[in-house]
């Protein structure tokens, strides 16, 4: 990867990243992300506990971060 990625392969990647997390860590993620919600909220809206919720969200991490250093060619695996 070169730096910076244009806008459109950044939204691309951040979809893709989104489509592989289950459904938990998504909520989790876009929670912790853009409701500022942190992992006590989190436990209770999801019926888990905190330790829980922070392994989703360290897991939706490792989601995104996979879906960002994989060259782009490998759209034939999806």
């Amino acid at each position: 990867m070169t730096g910076q990625l244009a806008p459109r392969r950044f939204g691309r990647r951040g979809r893709r990243a989104l489509q592989r997390m289950t459904e938990r860590q998504r909520a989790i993620f876009l929670a912790m992300r853009f409701e500022d919600a942190g992992y006590p909220e989190l436990a209770e809206r999801h019926g888990i506990s905190v330790p829980e919720v922070e392994a989703e969200f360290a897991e939706a991490l490792r989601v995104l971060v996979r879906a960002f250093r994989e060259p782009e060619h490998r759209w034939r695996r999806l």
